[in-house]
This record gives C-alpha cells, structure tokens and sequence, in this order.
C-alpha cells in the first residue's frame, strides 16, 4: 500500500512523468535560490540579449515580407536569429544548473552575440538585416559584462563539482571553445596496487 497518494500516481505512466517533471522544476528553483549574486546580473544581461533578438526578428520578418534587399540573406538571418534566441534561452534556463556546460552556454551565447553582430554590420543594407543591424560597441557593452561575471571566481566555483580541483583560469577559457573542463580520467578510482 503507497504511503502517500503521489507515490501512487507515480505508477500511472502519464502522471509519474508529470510528477517527475514538477519534481524537477522544483529542484531547478531550490538551486536557484542558492544563486551567486552576480549570476543574477547575467541572467538581467541574457535577458537583454533575448530582447535584442525579438526586436531583430520583428523588423526581419516585416523586411522578409515587404522584400527589402537581398531575401536569401534576410532568410538565413532568421534563423540564424531563431537559434540564437532558442540558445539563449537554454543557458538562461540552465543558469543554475551548476553544471559546466551551462557556463559554457553562457559564454558561447555572448560571444555568438558579439561575432554576429559584426557580421550584421558587414552585411549592411544589403538586406533586411541593415534595418535592425546592432552597432558592434553596443553589443560589446551587453557581452562583456557577462564575461566578466562568469569568469568571476565565485561563479566558477559555482560550477565546479565537488571533490574537484578549481581548473585554471586558461583551461576555463579554452572549454568555452573546445576542450573539456573535467577530462573523464579525473573520475577514475586508483585502487593502487592491492
């Protein structure tokens, strides 16, 4: 007999992954409320980003259906755009995750930000993107805040699992890339020689 009426509904397939799912979103804001600080300023920051995209996704699909320039190029905008929105989202709702690869998100979805912005300005009026093309400064000033705050060793920290070393400030900056921040042999057990 099921102690409570939960772990009875836990047996029904559709309700034990409701229950699953709202056991987890409850776990999500339980490790959200032991947030860095500064972490919250860069979720503020991310959000802004989020913003940014919505803006530039209106004014591209109005310059999509109007057919102002280059629509191949306005097309591949979108949904570079689209993606970039979906990442961003990602690493805002992976925030307080603790795990590194929500750090990495982070950083790659600022840099991303920064590299296409530069992209955008190049492109100019040569398609719909020249209606909502970001000036690369005011995007570096949106992105290198989070930078800063992510490379903060408080919130480093925050995303190193326990009983492991604090990496180097270069192996951090090199996972956001491409390497691993915690190689799997870190995890092997030496027994010795018994």
């Amino acid at each position: 007999m099921p102690k409570e009426p939960v772990d009875a509904l836990r047996k029904i397939p559709i309700a034990g992954g409701v229950i699953a799912g709202a056991e987890r979103i409850g776990r999500q804001i339980e490790g959200h409320e032991r947030l860095p600080v500064p972490l919250y300023i860069a979720e503020f920051f991310l959000f802004l980003i989020i913003a940014v995209y919505f803006i530039q996704l209106a004014v591209l699909g109005m310059g999509i259906t109007s057919d102002y320039g280059d629509v191949v190029i306005s097309v591949l905008t979108y949904i570079i755009d689209v993606v970039m929105i979906i990442a961003t989202v990602d690493a805002v709702l992976g925030i307080s995750s603790k795990k590194p690869s929500s750090w990495r998100k982070v950083m790659r979805g600022a840099l991303l930000l920064f590299v296409f912005s530069i992209v955008g300005a190049a492109l100019g009026s040569a398609s719909a993107t020249g209606l909502v093309a970001l000036s690369p400064l005011f995007v570096t000033v949106v992105c290198i805040p989070i930078a800063a705050i992510m490379m903060m060793r408080s919130v480093r920290s925050y995303y190193v699992p326990p009983m492991l070393e604090m990496p180097s400030l270069g192996r951090w900056l090199s996972f956001v890339l491409f390497t691993q921040l915690f190689p799997a042999r870190k995890y092997e057990i030496d027994y010795g020689d018994s």
